[in-house]
């Protein structure tokens, strides 16, 4: 094997941006199933050879395939390579490749596919894009540009609530599972809820998932809940900041008095950050000190 192949020089996000999968994901493989054995910098940080970066990017499609990671797991990397190439060659081309695909092109078929109603083909469409793409540009130029675009159609009344139901329960299962192994996680506590009122939750599920890649520990509480459930959770789980998900532009002045409530029952040195459709509509002189409106997705990037 060549030396530099088995040198450890990858941190961990470098790791989940060429495998696909989340930090939560690539600690809970090698934890519970020694999928690799990671080296540690001076201060501790796991670092990855090129042969893991492989192996994890092997062992991730072939879980994909529908094997469990139990069985995967023990599997040489001559194994794995041979029936990953055996899976490959048995498959069947799919119609319509999603790899390689540009993500406006993907954004525009998921549209279609909820104007038709197509849940199936929405969800292998989504599925597909992420897969292929990695999960940041999946979340930042794929999720997000099309939930921009249902909300303008609802909002102008050119989607109907059926259509925009449909397509919102697809995408939130999707990013369920982007988001989904986050509690795992060793990264710092981030909290992610709507307020009282607010019942539209894709803007938090997508918050979620993309600080779920990031390597933040997220614990995602739902939809419309009062201040004081979601300061208790942030105590709990010794949460570094809270996120808040503000669509609808119909209770912003209430939305503005949970936020000064809920700054007055979080430390101070818990952030809370404001995202979401409406959340640029807030009034910035009235919000608390120590509140920040998120301009994307961007600042979750952990240093």
């Amino acid at each position: 094997m060549n030396a530099s192949n088995s040198a450890p020089r990858h941190p961990i996000r470098v790791v989940a941006q060429r495998t696909g999968l989340t930090p939560a994901t690539i600690r809970a493989w090698e934890r519970r199933y020694a999928a690799v054995s990671p080296s540690r910098s001076d201060g501790g940080r796991r670092l990855y050879s090129d042969r893991e970066v492989e192996r994890l990017g092997m062992l991730r499609q072939l879980t994909e395939a529908g094997r469990p990671i139990s069985m995967v797991a023990p599997l040489s990397d001559d194994a794995a390579r041979e029936l990953l190439l055996e899976d490959r060659t048995s498959a069947p081309a799919p119609a319509t490749p999603e790899n390689g695909a540009r993500p406006s092109s993907v954004v525009d078929r998921a549209y279609a596919q909820m104007l038709e109603r197509d849940a199936g083909g929405l969800e292998r469409t989504l599925w597909l894009a992420a897969v292929s793409s990695g999960s940041k540009v999946f979340l930042d130029e794929i999720v997000r540009p099309l939930l921009v675009r249902m909300g303008e159609a609802w909002a102008s009344g050119n989607v109907d609530p059926g259509r925009e139901h449909l397509a919102s329960d697809v995408i939130d299962g999707v990013l369920a599972r982007i988001a989904g192994p986050s509690r795992a996680s060793e990264g710092p506590g981030l909290v992610v809820a709507t307020l009282p009122g607010e019942r539209h939750g894709l803007g938090a599920r997508l918050l979620s998932a993309a600080a779920t890649v990031e390597g933040w520990r997220v614990s995602y509480l739902g939809t419309d809940l009062p201040a004081t459930d979601i300061a208790t959770m942030a105590v709990g789980v010794g949460a570094r900041a809270v996120a808040i998900s503000v669509v609808g532009d119909e209770r912003l002045a209430e939305t503005l008095h949970s936020l000064a409530a809920l700054r007055e029952l979080l430390a101070p040195n818990v952030e809370i950050w404001v995202g979401g459709r409406s959340a640029d509509l807030l009034d910035v002189e009235r919000l608390p000190r120590g509140v920040r409106v998120l301009n994307g997705l961007e600042h979750l990037r952990l240093a």
